[in-house]
């Protein structure tokens, strides 16, 4: 070989990568009349052919694919000494500052190394919800890196690098679509459960999996998003190095597909055997964990011969349009309920932590919940997240009983979350229980409303609970006899769900009367004539605000504001007026104006008039829905909590000898000036909004009130964030085959799932 065309260097020089600021282009001799390529060059070098041939194959490949034999080997041009006598008028290879090329470069940008992290640290960061908006924003503080680790999961997740301190953070994200995760350090569960929006492919971005294949230009969204952000450092590179990569012989140019299939390894075709990945059989799993936790459904209903047999027929249907899954691959129930166990797990975990940080406090929620014929005891928590949007989670499902301590369930929640105490809230059905009395309770709006309701119909001269049960007992009969009906029915749960059956029964009267006479006259038809239409009309029209207030508190969350003005709306359309069309009208509309009223000294407390005044919509009409008493006394109460000085107060309390003629002195000069707002709250209450801005109250305390008021701001998170009406939990019965034992399980699950907002909608 001629020593002048080419030096080689030892493998030393490889490793120490010194920099170069030296240009140097490699052409073969001109005898030939073609430009040298690299294989030419290589080939030149008396290689094991077998390295030969991966060389030419890395060197044929793009440029922004970093090449696993070249990133080991840690291949650097610029250490290559200068070659004297060459002509360049073919390719080159230019340096582009230090004139050090690294092949590896590709991955070095993700792994340079950072401070480790400390307690002290961790706890400034900002929360888990906080991080991932900075990440998908793009606002820089947060950053993507690259994590190695074994796993094929790593090539689509990222670890999260604060660039303020160059600390890694326990966190890692998606790279698609951003969704954060805590790295607990006990493997890639969460990763290998994530769903992404964008894509659902769990194949590695940089090499094949043993146990799957991929078909040659199938890729999907996901992959494309893996792919772009690879194939933008190839880019960059290609528009600061021209390399020429053309091949001799026939076939190899640019438009050949010869070369093209032996340089793309990711891209192998398929054997023709039906087999799953790993990362496939866990993405199984986890949704088969889901559909039982959703509808409630027992895991030993998708090992059953029927389930079996039905998932054959659809494996072969969808085979028509592609590859489906063996039926083999479908995981049995012990792997089912691992699963579950490892769900519910990690999610409780990752609750704990959000609920512990969460400095505004967590509000409970008492709900009583009927399934298989046994009652349970649901609490549910709720919180304004710091990316201010109203959550709510199960945090615990308890049998009832006779002798139930719905104290010693607080103090379990509360233990196993680690709530803060000072904040915390109870919204409760009724007062029969055994709090203690420093915790703070608040009544359910809706069982309240019920209470009343009863207590009304009670009170009444005429049989109206005779009534509606007579309409309920009316519908189950024709249902049972399968007879009909001109309406859908549905089930009935309470008097508000009576209400719709009876608006039904109203307006189809006439159509009722002829099928039952015609159908049932010998068992209904007697029970049907007791019934007075008119009567039935009159309890329609007077259920009817009860029903839309409870439909305004439900429709939006949070809700806590929204209870002083709704009730108050209700005794308005519960007083009497002079024209009212029935005796019966007038009657229930007396009773209930005094039930309301008497609930009303009861139920609203001090915080109930704090939220209504924290609502930016109300606060020029605060004089329609508060006493001047009221007033006064929240806003002393709001001044005390955010630390505002009374106007009250003298502005200073510096000197002790003041006298009165000073005092007088000083209070005109203060007359003469401008009326001095002295705090936020006297700011808030003097200002005047558009309707855009106070829309949606979180909106407005998120944005504007937040800039404005930052301690009203808080106030507001910590208030807002108690349910006026406790979360129901519902299900179809008709489905749900969950046995007793196992409801907590699945209800816990059901309730992550709901608020994971990665997941898609249900």
């Amino acid at each position: 070989m001629d020593n002048r065309l080419l030096t080689v260097p030892s493998p030393s020089d490889f490793r120490k990568s010194p920099v170069d600021n030296r240009s140097f282009s490699c052409e073969s001799p001109k005898s030939s009349g073609n430009a040298a390529t690299s294989v030419d060059i290589l080939s030149q070098l008396n290689f094991n052919p077998a390295l030969l041939t991966q060389l030419s194959a890395a060197i044929a490949r793009p440029m922004g694919i970093a090449s696993p034999l070249l990133d080991d080997l840690k291949v650097n041009f610029g250490s290559v000494p200068k070659i004297e006598q060459m002509d360049c008028s073919g390719g080159s290879f230019d340096t582009v500052g230090s004139g050090s090329f690294d092949m590896t470069s590709a991955h070095s940008s993700f792994d340079h190394s950072t401070n480790p992290i400390s307690q002290e640290l961790l706890a400034q960061m900002p929360p888990k919800a906080v991080i991932q908006d900075d990440i998908r924003n793009g606002n820089g503080r947060f950053q993507l890196v690259r994590k190695r680790g074994r796993s094929e999961v790593w090539n689509l997740f990222g670890q999260v690098l604060d660039s303020l301190t160059q600390v890694r953070l326990p966190f890692v994200a998606c790279y698609a679509c951003k969704v954060l995760y805590t790295d607990t350090g006990g493997g890639t569960g969460n990763m290998t459960r994530h769903r992404c929006p964008i894509g659902a492919s769990y194949r590695s971005s940089t090499h094949a999996s043993s146990t799957e294949t991929v078909e040659a230009g199938g890729t999907n969204s996901f992959d494309s998003a893996i792919s772009a952000r690879i194939m933008s450092s190839a880019d960059v590179t290609r528009s600061q190095l021209s390399i020429s990569m053309v091949e001799s012989g026939s076939g190899s140019g640019p438009s050949g597909s010869g070369s093209g299939n032996s340089s793309l390894p990711l891209l192998t075709q398929h054997s023709g055997e039906n087999t799953i990945g790993d990362v496939d059989r866990e993405v199984l799993t986890d949704a088969i964990v889901k559909c039982c936790a959703l509808d409630l459904i027992d895991p030993m209903v998708f090992s059953g011969k029927g389930f079996r047999s039905l998932l054959k027929q659809i494996c072969h249907v969808s085979k028509r349009g592609g590859v489906s899954p063996p039926i083999d691959a479908f995981p049995d129930i012990q792997t089912v309920r691992s699963a579950m166990q490892t769900h519910l797990r990690f999610c409780a975990d990752d609750l704990k932590n959000e609920l512990s940080r969460t400095t505004q406090g967590c509000r409970l929620a008492l709900e009583t919940l009927t399934y298989s014929g046994r009652d349970y005891r649901v609490i549910h928590g709720s919180r304004i997240s710091p990316d201010w949007k109203w959550r709510s989670n199960i945090l615990g499902v308890f049998k009832a009983k006779e002798n139930e301590s719905l104290n010693e369930m607080i103090n379990l929640v509360v233990h196993n979350y680690e709530l803060n105490r000072t904040f915390l809230r109870i919204t409760i059905p009724n007062s029969n229980n055994d709090l203690e009395g420093n915790v703070k309770c608040f009544f359910d709006i809706k069982a309240k409303l019920k209470e009343i309701l009863f207590t009304t119909f009670s009170a009444c001269s005429q049989p109206v609970m005779d009534m509606l049960n007579a309409v309920d007992q009316l519908t189950k009969a024709l249902v049972e006899m399968d007879v009909r009906l001109p309406f859908a029915t549905e089930p009935r749960e309470d008097i508000f769900d009576v209400h719709n059956l009876l608006a039904e029964w109203n307006d189809q009267w006439g159509q009722l009367e002829q099928i039952i006479s015609t159908k049932c006259a010998d068992t209904l038809l007697e029970n049907f004539k007791k019934l007075d239409p008119t009567h039935m009309r009159d309890l329609e029209v007077f259920i009817l605000p009860f029903r839309e207030t409870i439909e305004s508190l439900t429709s939006e969350h949070p809700n806590f504001h929204k209870i002083l003005p709704e009730w108050l709306a209700l005794q308005h359309e519960c007083q009497v007026q002079n024209d009212e069309p029935t005796a019966l009208l007038r009657e229930l509309k007396q009773i209930a104006t005094k039930v309301l009223e008497s609930e009303k000294e009861k139920i609203m407390t001090d915080e109930h008039r704090i939220a209504a005044i924290l609502n930016p919509r109300l606060i020029r009409k605060l004089n329609m829905i508060l006493t001047d008493q009221e007033r006064t006394t929240v806003c002393e109460r709001i001044r005390s909590s955010c630390g505002f000085r009374n106007p009250k107060e003298p502005l200073s309390r510096g000197s002790s000898c003041d006298g009165e003629p000073h005092r007088k002195r000083r209070m005109f000069l203060s007359s003469l000036e401008d009326d001095q707002v002295t705090d936020e709250l006297e700011c808030y209450l003097r200002s005047q909004y558009p309707p855009n801005q106070t829309k949606d109250v979180i909106t407005f305390w998120s944005t504007t009130g937040h800039a404005q008021f930052p301690t009203l701001s808080s106030l507001a998170r910590r208030t807002l964030c108690t349910p006026a009406i406790a979360p129901k939990t519902q299900f179809d019965a008709r489905c749900a085959s969950v046995s007793p034992d196992q409801l907590h399980t699945f209800l816990m699950l059901r309730s992550m799932f709901d608020s994971e907002k990665d997941e898609e909608a249900v």
